[in-house]
């Protein structure tokens, strides 16, 4: 047994408000089902995001009609989900126009019971289950699937109480998965759940094979007795969804290959990549001086592409005319983004400390409020200096050192001790007239450095 496994594919985006590239995404869903077509395969898997919206054009509609009569012309059956992009929460959407002209047949929670030669259904609780079916040779599947749903939902409805697999069978999600996301991306904290919506201990069980969507970048993996697979996105998705990257090390631009973009043939559930030819996004990344930059960017412009959207990431630390890279770079689509930050130095050369190291809280609150142009906040700066905070201390001011460790030449002598008694009752005295001062409120406005004088 034989099936295509393709996800994200995004008909109707213009992306960076580009009509071509709208273009370009259909053409790269004709190429798809074309090569499909020729490997001959029983049929064919969409796990989400046929559609950028959930509301697709007429004109969208129209290419995924045409396109997708080319495996109905060659009696290949198309099971489909819907992915966050396309999803309604209607009753009908153009997921159900397609079905309707027998096109591809929607699986998953549906309110209504379908049966025929490729759809069956079970009934759980308000709701009805809907599965694909296929048989060929003696051999049968059963293709299951989920829309995307939300991580609220998920944690309310398991998975494993909805999907329990009896033979060989197919589950499709259009789904974030924790882990897998991890092993590609970086680690994601708990807290930004917008980038997951499942663990891995929340899969069901028993399937010879996961066909995911979502994820824009082709994984594969083994979970329990199957195969987890994305095929990642037909186009482009972004600059992070580069083919290759340069980054500038001071010396030289050191490249980096991206990922390839495609989709899967799977044959016994084994899985196998077939790559698409796309447009080129190549990501670059430069700090350096304007001559610096200009010289290089110039020798790397002869490795990219004319075809290629490009993304320039400028930094240094005075501002430079950057429209001379538009020259320099003669390629379909550029994009310069820049970045340009003035280090102060101190007089050895380091960088200056972070004012939190020298002030205290309170003096950083204080310099706040009275760095505002138009400066209002005169009981508020009151309240600062009249209230707590005032031992707390910087974090670099320098510790005063334990009587025990001074050296002899630094320990108090006998008329140290004298003069500290005079003045601490010099200082008991000037607090005593504070204290009567304190307990006369300011009057606002321009009164307040009086009163801090010591003028009523």
């Amino acid at each position: 047994m034989r099936f295509a496994h393709l996800a994200d594919i995004h008909l109707g985006f213009e992306q960076y408000r580009l009509p071509y590239r709208a273009e370009e995404f259909a053409q790269a869903f004709r190429k798809t089902i074309e090569k499909v077509v020729e490997e001959k395969v029983d049929f064919i898997l969409i796990a989400g995001d046929l559609f950028h919206q959930s509301r697709p054009s007429p004109e969208t509609i129209k290419e995924a009609i045409e396109i997708l009569s080319i495996p109905k012309e060659n009696g290949i059956p198309v099971f489909a989900i819907e992915g966050n992009h396309d999803r309604t929460q209607r009753r009908i959407s153009a997921y159900h126009l397609i079905e309707s002209l027998d096109l591809l047949y929607l699986v998953g929670l549906r309110e209504e019971k379908v049966e025929n030669e490729y759809l069956t259904s079970e009934k759980i609780g308000g709701k009805y289950l809907v599965k694909g079916v296929f048989e060929r040779g003696g051999k049968s599947v059963e293709i299951h699937g989920l829309k995307y749903m939300s991580a609220a939902w998920l944690e309310r409805n398991r998975l494993s109480d909805i999907f329990k697999p009896e033979s060989d069978a197919i589950l499709m999600l259009h789904q974030g998965i924790k882990e897998l996301i991890e092993r590609m991306m970086g680690v994601i904290p708990e807290s930004q759940r917008d980038y997951f919506e499942l663990k891995m201990e929340d899969l069901p069980k028993g399937y010879v094979y996961y066909a995911l969507g979502h994820i824009h970048r082709r994984f594969e993996t083994n979970y329990d007795i199957g195969k987890v697979v994305y095929p990642g996105s037909l186009q482009r998705w972004d600059f992070g969804d580069y083919e290759l990257r340069y980054r500038w090390d001071g010396r030289a631009f050191k490249p980096k290959a991206g990922i390839e973009k495609g989709f899967y043939i799977v044959e016994d559930f084994e899985p196998r990549f077939v790559e698409l030819k796309v447009r080129p996004f190549v990501d670059i990344r430069i700090e350096a001086d304007e001559e610096t930059a200009k010289r290089e960017i110039k020798r790397l412009s002869t490795k990219i592409p004319s075809e290629a959207f490009v993304r320039l990431d400028l930094k240094w630390e005075r501002p430079f005319d950057v429209s001379t890279f538009r020259d320099l770079l003669d390629v379909k689509y550029l994009y310069i983004r820049t970045r340009f930050e003035r280090k102060l130095k101190t007089a050895k050369g380091g960088e200056l400390p972070r004012p939190s190291e020298y002030f205290l809280p309170v003096e950083l609150k204080a310099i706040e409020l009275t760095g505002e142009k138009k400066f209002e906040a005169v009981d508020a700066v009151v309240e600062l200096f009249l209230g707590e905070g005032w031992d707390e201390k910087p974090k670099n001011k320098p510790r005063e050192k334990p009587e025990e460790k001074l050296k002899d030449e630094e320990k108090p002598t006998e008329k140290d001790e004298i003069s500290e008694k005079r003045e601490a009752k010099k200082l008991e005295k000037v607090e005593k007239k504070e204290e009567t001062k304190a307990k006369v409120k300011p009057k606002k406005g321009s009164d307040l450095l009086a009163w801090l004088g010591g003028e009523r």
